[in-house]
């Protein structure tokens, strides 16, 4: 087209035209048109690119989908475990629930972790009296990575230090009808407590309040005694 105009503006035929002309103007329209097609060739192979991606992305999430609906990783048989939302046949949210020792949870929580690609999404967690975790976590089902961030999803960190008892002083315990509690003071911070409560700075149980007595209940089961503080003592 822009070689045919030139030839009609300047009146000269195809006859007349010297070689090295052509040559010029046919070099000349390649290098107006070259910036548009090499674009446009970017764009189709970074299409082609996000398509293959994609493509290789639901792959990975189908296969995941397979292995959730037939679980054979998790044999635990205080574990209970089921598909709660699904997208287009594919699972989007997973959840687990049971109970059993921290210790226990952490092994089957990193063999999720392992095999899954999930973000959690909510989580309950309650210290039974027994020292078991009863947990129900809901999560949200990804795509798969190679390379994914490792997840704490414990309630509390699996070891402390040991108990120190100058960390600790029970102040006053209190009746209201069935239920006694008591205050109690862990490190300079005042906690009023009753029986089953659940002090995580501590990383402790709280197992029974008596009159004069408070026994807290480490993870290991371990326990140790709070009383009363003698009187005439002051108030930290």
């Amino acid at each position: 087209m822009f070689l045919s105009k030139y030839l009609k503006t300047n009146g000269v035929s195809l006859k007349n035209i010297n070689g090295s002309v052509v040559l010029l103007l046919l070099l000349l329209q390649v290098a107006v048109w070259y910036p548009f097609l090499s674009q446009a060739q970017d764009e189709l192979n970074r299409q082609s690119k996000l398509k293959a991606r994609a493509e290789n992305d639901w792959k990975k999430t189908q296969q995941q989908a397979n292995q959730l609906h037939d679980m054979r990783l998790l044999d635990e048989s205080w574990l209970q475990h089921r598909v709660e939302d699904t997208k287009s046949g594919v699972p989007t949210q997973w959840s687990i629930n049971g109970s059993a020792s921290l210790i226990e949870w952490q092994i089957v929580l990193e063999k999720i972790e392992t095999q899954f690609a999930l973000g959690l999404l909510a989580a309950s967690w309650q210290r039974e009296s027994n020292g078991y975790w009863q947990g129900h976590l809901l999560f949200a089902i990804k795509i798969p990575k190679a390379n994914r961030e490792y997840h704490d999803w414990l309630p509390t960190k699996l070891y402390m230090n040991r108990f120190e008892q100058k960390n600790w002083q029970l102040l006053s315990t209190m009746r209201i009808g069935d239920s006694t509690s008591a205050l109690v003071v862990y490190k300079n911070a005042r906690h009023w407590v009753s029986e089953g409560s659940w002090l995580p700075e501590a990383g402790l149980t709280v197992n029974d309040v008596s009159f004069d007595r408070v026994t807290l209940m480490a993870k290991d089961g371990s326990e140790q005694a709070l009383v009363v503080r003698k009187k005439g003592a002051q108030d930290e």
